[in-house]
């Protein structure tokens, strides 16, 4: 078998791994428009810090396309995917494929500001490159204005922060507005101020320009002088070859795809960043641009396309964690907003719980919950603290994408010592339990 992979992010890479783990024969051959391939874009902000982290950590370890016999097509660009004759156009030569992947990944969103003239204005690619280049810019100047809270706004604060800067950021409405709500936000405002970060919230841009060889950002009520600006306002789906060659476009502005992430094309899939995905708790399309996501999604396609179509993927639980200056941010499921948006008749609760005593070393977890009064069960969790929470954070996911009710996991026999104390997600989750019987 012939397999075509476009694009050597995350989905495509793990694509290519599954499908040599099940076939040992297949021709494999990925083609990435970069000349070189890293992790994820998520990676870069933490060498931009200038600590630890070095350009060449983010690489995938030794030989790892060639050990499996993967055929990786650097600084090779797909221009054109014939449909009909299953080929693909890439470095202005024809490659034939019985079965094709895409993992087209996304491209940054920016905002319609005025005055935007692309000098010292930057965005954060997956192109290791674009990150070498920012490197050498940043290490210039002492003065930026981040715009926008995504993920990678919230990075490349820090980074620049560590770096000595004065950094303004710009926040539209509230932070990470998509991951949680004002309450929960609140608190991460203050963290950030805490840490020296000039918060502008709300933040209303009028327009920018560059004088005098400093950027000038013109708000509502003032303005801001920088050296350089830090465009963080989203990313969208890279959809402009799948349309191209015909592919369906599906209602949130990605790829479509079936539940075998099969595209309208059979001897298509698409993963990722670039494929319409949907949430696991109302079945709604939704974008998902998530490293952890693009990962899921290529083992999926890659044991569909050898395995005749064997494994459906469930959708996503929309979980998300991020380090805000030592503080532990963590989400899955839907924001309280969010859910009463879709028309959930939901309720919530905060508390901040103990994980032990304080002798033993307490390190306490500020939760949010947000649980359905029809189904009893819980639809969305925010969560904060200064001790790490990613098996906090994982065991809300299961509750949510398996539909478990809150009082069946109430009555869990979680484990305890005085060391390790009492599991906090029971604690909470049996709160929101008693509120919604």
């Amino acid at each position: 078998m012939k397999v075509c992979i476009i694009g050597g992010g995350a989905g495509g890479r793990s694509a290519s791994h599954r499908i040599r783990q099940l076939d040992k024969e297949a021709q494999i051959d990925v083609f990435v428009k970069q000349s070189e391939v890293g992790y994820a874009p998520c990676e870069l902000p933490f060498v931009l810090r200038g600590n630890s982290v070095t350009w060449d950590d983010i690489f995938y370890p030794g030989n790892f396309f060639k050990e499996k016999g993967i055929n990786v097509h650097f600084n090779t660009e797909v221009t054109d995917i014939l449909c009909q004759e299953k080929c693909i156009i890439a470095g202005g030569q024809k490659y034939s494929y019985d079965k094709a992947i895409l993992s087209l990944g996304a491209v940054p969103a920016t905002l319609p500001i005025p005055g935007l003239d692309g000098h010292n204005e930057f965005t954060l690619s997956s192109n290791i490159a674009d990150g070498r280049a920012l490197e050498k810019v940043i290490s210039e100047y002492s003065s930026a204005a981040v715009i926008g809270t995504g993920p990678i706004g919230i990075e490349m604060t820090q980074a620049l922060i560590a770096r000595g800067y004065r950094v303004h950021l710009l926040v539209r409405r509230s932070i990470s507005r998509a991951h949680l709500d004002e309450d929960m936000a609140e608190k991460l405002a203050n963290i950030f101020r805490q840490n020296g970060v000039e918060l502008i919230l709300p933040a209303k841009i009028k327009s920018i320009a560059s004088k005098g060889g400093k950027k000038r950002v013109i708000l509502d009520n003032q303005e801001l002088e920088v050296d350089i600006i830090f465009l963080a306002t989203g990313a969208k789906p890279n959809i402009e070859l799948a349309k191209k060659a015909g592919i369906k476009i599906g209602e949130v502005g990605a790829i479509a795809v079936n539940q075998y992430l099969q595209t309208s094309d059979p001897d298509i899939y698409a993963v990722g960043d670039c494929m319409e995905n949907w949430d696991m708790i109302t079945g709604d399309k939704t974008p998902r641009l998530m490293v952890t996501t693009a990962g899921v999604t290529g083992g999926v396609a890659g044991t569909n396309l050898i395995s005749g179509n064997s494994l459906s993927y469930r959708g996503t639980a929309r979980t998300f964690v991020i380090d805000i200056f030592g503080n532990k941010v963590g989400t899955a499921g839907f924001t309280e907003r969010i859910a009463r948006e879709k028309g959930m008749d939901v309720v919530s609760i905060t508390a901040t719980l103990p994980t032990t005593r304080p002798k033993y070393g307490d390190k306490s977890v500020h939760f949010k919950v947000i649980g359905e009064r029809k189904t009893k069960t819980l639809v969305g969790a925010q969560v904060i603290s200064k001790q790490p929470i990613g098996g906090i954070v994982g065991e809300l996911a299961v509750i949510i994408a398996e539909r478990i009710t809150l009082a069946n996991v109430a009555q869990i026999d979680f484990p305890y010592s005085p060391l390790f104390g009492s599991d906090p997600v029971h604690g909470i989750v049996a709160r929101l339990s008693a509120k919604l019987s």
